[in-house]
């Protein structure tokens, strides 16, 4: 019955079709209380109650769901913690409760669900550190625990999930450098580390994930010189490393970086000429140099980027 335009609670009688292997009420306006009865539907396979105004807590009874794959409860107002219960749930592939309002640590319980392949917690108010278990989910090919309250180090043991193509960190409050454990993360297409308070300098491994088409490490406190090896990712579309601390000059090797739509290199401590080099970037529509200390002039080639920020850098172009 998923998109139509139901509203009201989710009935607790349905929770007496215990041969129901799929329930899906997406995108309703479904209200009230996800019903502890439907953790007595043991044959159920696919639960989908994303994108409804659902509130209170996520019942721990949904545990007991012995063969759920499919877990969606995503885009609802549900409240409380997410019950360590669900680490039971071992032939989950997906759990997805993104954008609510789920509070407390996330259960180490998780680290047990070693089928899944997308574990998705972002938009919550989730807080505490990431537990290391979560390496252990070597089946897993994305993991967001963005936009959250998180703090502590990102767990060296995430190295571990080397199917890992996506890794959304964004938006919490991570603190110390980016683990060395990561460079074993070659599959990573989207590595978005943004908006925490990470330290240390820009990792020179990083230029070895050459799958990535975006890298995004701005809004942190990182220091020191942008490493040239960045110039080896020549799948990259997005490189943000905007709002650090880093210093030194741009690597002539961004020039290298030819699918690069987007270059965010504002608000750091930049200095020196602009590269040239540049210029090989036929395919960037968005250049942010501001709030750096470049000087020297702006290759003319690079007047034709529609969005840019050259006024605020004040740099004549160069004839």
């Amino acid at each position: 019955l998923n998109g139509n335009q139901l509203g009201g609670p989710i009935p607790a009688e349905l929770g007496g079709l215990t041969q129901l292997k799929t329930l899906d009420l997406r995108d309703n306006q479904l209200s009230g209380p996800i019903p502890a009865e439907l953790g007595g539907l043991a044959s159920m396979h696919t639960l989908s109650l994303s994108g409804n105004q659902l509130s209170g807590p996520i019942p721990a009874e949904l545990g007991s769901l012995a063969d759920l794959a499919y877990l969606r409860l995503g885009g609802n107002r549900l409240s409380g913690p997410i019950p360590a219960e669900l680490g039971r749930l071992t032939s989950l592939e997906w759990l997805s409760l993104y954008d609510n309002s789920l509070s407390g640590p996330i259960p180490a319980e998780l680290g047990g669900l070693t089928n899944l392949q997308l574990l998705d917690l972002g938009a919550n108010e989730l807080s505490g550190p990431i537990p290391t278990g979560l390496g252990g989910l070597t089946n897993l090919e994305e993991l967001g625990l963005y936009d959250n309250q998180l703090s502590g180090p990102i767990p060296a043991e995430l190295g571990n999930l080397t199917n890992l193509g996506v890794l959304l960190l964004f938006g919490n409050q991570l603190s110390g450098p980016i683990p060395p454990e990561l460079g074993g993360l070659t599959n990573l297409r989207k590595l978005w580390l943004s908006d925490n308070q990470l330290s240390g300098t820009i990792p020179a491994w990083l230029g070895g994930l050459t799958n990535l088409q975006l890298l995004d490490l701005g809004a942190n406190e990182l220091s020191g010189p942008i490493p040239p090896e960045l110039g080896d990712l020549t799948t990259l579309r997005w490189l943000v490393l905007s709002d650090n601390q880093l210093s030194g000059p741009i690597p002539a090797e961004l020039g290298n970086l030819t699918d690069l739509w987007s270059l965010s290199l504002d608000e750091n401590q930049l200095s020196g000429p602009i590269p040239a080099e540049l210029a090989n970037l036929l395919e960037l529509e968005d250049l942010r140099l501001s709030g750096t200390q470049l000087s020297g002039c702006m290759p003319g080639e690079l007047g034709r980027i529609p969005i840019n920020d050259f006024a605020a850098l004040g740099l004549p172009f160069c004839n």
